[in-house]
């Protein structure tokens, strides 16, 4: 198992620009601003930069967005036409590989045949700009702008496009959550959350796995326990279906994290109907998976 580098105080609120705004901001109320709706894939992303590059298994460097060179690891399937697409996000002062070889994600894509995507963070403090406010954010003008091409060149899956990541990654995976909800089928964020007085409505409910070490997954002086369990509170108080993961590991990586999520995110495409997990989970997920 790994450990977590994530720093303990990552703001007063971070889903909140560090220094600046504050919660009765009346921007935050709801996150229905942040992107045009997708459900007719037809009005999906488009890049930012203007014609995408060519995007290879590997590193994929050169990916101009906002002015800024960006970059992401892409394991591709043998058949990456019409995959679906896993967003793969790391912690503080990991890297995109150690994503990829941590959750051996590559195993995972040569059996199922999914596509895995793991970003690089531009090096900010917090590795994702989950503490600035969506309007310009550059990391979900990024994550916009892989999806528009990836859809560009492998014509990905639309009802099939998913996020997870540990620790920092958790956490930008509760901001994706939130503010990228009508693009996300499901997600599943590790050791994330959000703290009550923080958390913000998504655009629209969707499922979420959410997983954590315990009472003990803490680090510094942020308790991902309690920020976990207020988003999985709120999240089903605005009508998200969800399912919460307790292992015992405090703020590590869970053992089988690739293949339980994988198992989560297959079941549940986008605007699934009926909710498959309804009668209970299935016994490919760990026996510390419950309804709440």
């Amino acid at each position: 198992m790994i450990k977590s580098n994530f720093m303990g105080v990552i703001c007063a609120s971070f889903f909140l620009a560090c220094g600046g705004g504050s919660g009765d901001d009346s921007s935050l109320d709801s996150a229905t601003d942040s992107a045009a709706t997708i459900n007719d894939w037809a009005d999906a992303p488009a890049y930012s930069g203007g014609d995408c590059p060519v995007l290879e298994d590997g590193v994929n460097k050169k990916f101009m967005v906002d002015g800024v060179e960006r970059k992401f690891r892409l394991v591709l399937p043998d058949d990456p036409i019409g995959a679906p697409v896993i967003f793969a996000w790391h912690w503080l002062g990991g890297s995109a590989q150690q994503v990829v070889n941590y959750m051996d994600y590559e195993d995972l894509v040569a059996e199922h045949g999914m596509i895995v995507v793991a970003p690089s963070s531009d090096g900010s403090a917090y590795e994702w700009h989950s503490t600035d406010l969506p309007t310009n954010n550059v990391d979900l003008i990024f994550f916009d702008d892989m999806v528009a091409c990836l859809y560009d060149q492998y014509q990905i899956d639309p009802d099939r496009i998913h996020a997870t990541g540990m620790s920092a990654g958790g956490i930008w995976t509760t901001y994706l959550t939130v503010y990228r909800s009508n693009i996300l089928a499901s997600t599943a964020p590790l050791s994330g959350g959000v703290y009550t007085r923080d958390y913000v409505t998504p655009e629209r409910s969707l499922p979420v796995m959410v997983t954590w070490g315990g009472p003990e997954d803490t680090y510094g002086s942020f308790n991902f326990e309690t920020a976990s369990l207020a988003f999985s509170e709120k999240l089903r108080e605005d009508g998200s279906f969800v399912v919460e993961c307790v292992h015992t590991g405090a703020h590590t990586l869970p053992a089988g994290a690739s293949e339980f999520t994988w198992q989560f995110f297959k079941d549940h495409p986008y605007g699934v109907d009926p909710e498959p997990y309804l009668d209970g989970l299935p016994s490919s997920l760990p026996d510390y998976c419950y309804l709440p």
